[in-house]
């Protein structure tokens, strides 16, 4: 089955940078107003979801007869980002990719990065990408990173984590425990010509990965 990709109200300003991420079988859900990015990004809708208190009306009309509309009601536990990615999962999807999730409000950037956590504990791949980086969830299945980026970030966003081990960066760790309270794996490094690899033996962290 080929990828959902969920595109919130955030900001979005690198439309470029957002497409290079981009696979030609995606699947686009956008919530609320993130259809404000629909031109930008280049990708036909499949499904809109939200309440549309602060979708453009005018821009909702163009596409009301081109895809599927969910209206939700204001007042829900979801947010519209949320439920489209539960509407996604009981459609069969296992593979996401987030857009427009970061920038302003501070409280739906951070309820967006739980979205990675939600998705992570049902074994779904998931990557949320900004104008800046692109964060996931990793564990005990190692992830890697190359020598392209300017830095990575190990957060222990998920409460205490040990077991932490980070190769070939400037700052590596072997088996290492991380508290929640003191983020010491910000701004990392990838040694010249090398992968990083990093992986948790109990417990979750986000890697932020910046361009």
């Amino acid at each position: 089955m080929s990828r959902c990709v969920i595109v919130a109200a955030g900001q979005i300003l690198d439309y470029e940078r957002a497409k290079s991420f981009l696979q030609p079988d995606d699947l686009f859900v956008f919530c609320d107003d993130g259809l404000r990015h629909a031109e930008g990004l280049g990708g036909m809708p499949s499904v809109i979801v939200g309440d549309f208190d602060s979708c453009n009306a005018e821009l909702l009309t163009k596409w009301s007869n081109r895809c599927e509309i969910i209206r939700l009601p204001r007042e829900k536990d979801d947010t519209d980002t949320l439920f489209a990615v539960k509407l996604a999962l009981e459609r069969g999807y296992s593979d996401f990719l987030l857009l427009g999730a970061m920038g302003g409000r501070f409280d739906h950037a951070l309820g967006n990065i739980s979205i990675l956590l939600y998705l992570a504990g049902l074994g779904k791949k998931a990557v949320l990408v900004d104008d800046y980086s692109q964060m996931q969830i990793v564990g005990k299945e190692p992830f890697f990173i190359k020598d392209n980026c300017s830095f990575f970030s190990v957060l222990t966003i998920a409460g205490d984590v040990s077991g932490v081990t980070i190769k070939n960066a400037k700052y590596p760790l072997e088996n290492a425990s991380l508290k929640a309270d003191f983020q010491l794996g910000i701004s990392n490094e990838v040694l010249p010509g090398k992968t990083v690899e990093v992986s948790v033996e109990q417990g979750r962290v986000l890697v932020v990965v910046v361009k």
